[in-house]
């Protein structure tokens, strides 16, 4: 299993859990709500490095190839002492200073073996 080779973000990162129910609402005001699969909060996780333009170049070589071969990898978010398995499918970059990359990464957790 692959790593992420960055890691550390800059501190405005923004972790949204996502809740995997099915909401029945009556018409007296009353809802029922069924839970869906067996993981219920996958996290989206928004994350910005500050990289040096090697650095961004090693993200974003490592990042295609898991877009390339469908592959999930690890990384431990700054707040917790495990690794999760995510993917990453959007990854905009701005370079704002000669020889310096803003990278932004859109993390999706996702439940594998």
């Amino acid at each position: 299993m692959a790593t992420f080779p960055i890691a550390n973000p800059v501190y405005n990162t923004r972790i949204d859990p996502k809740t995997n129910q099915i909401v029945v609402s009556f018409g007296d005001g009353f809802e029922q709500r069924l839970t869906e699969g067996l993981n219920q909060n996958p996290l989206t996780v928004s994350l910005t490095f500050e990289l040096s333009q090697t650095d961004a170049e090693t993200a974003i070589s490592f990042l295609n190839s898991r877009i390339t071969d469908g592959a999930s990898f690890d990384y431990t978010l700054p707040s917790e002492l495990t690794a999760r398995k995510f993917v990453c499918d959007r990854f905009p970059r701005s370079i704002p200073f000669l020889n310096r990359v803003r990278l932004n990464c859109v993390f999706r957790e996702v439940f594998e073996p």
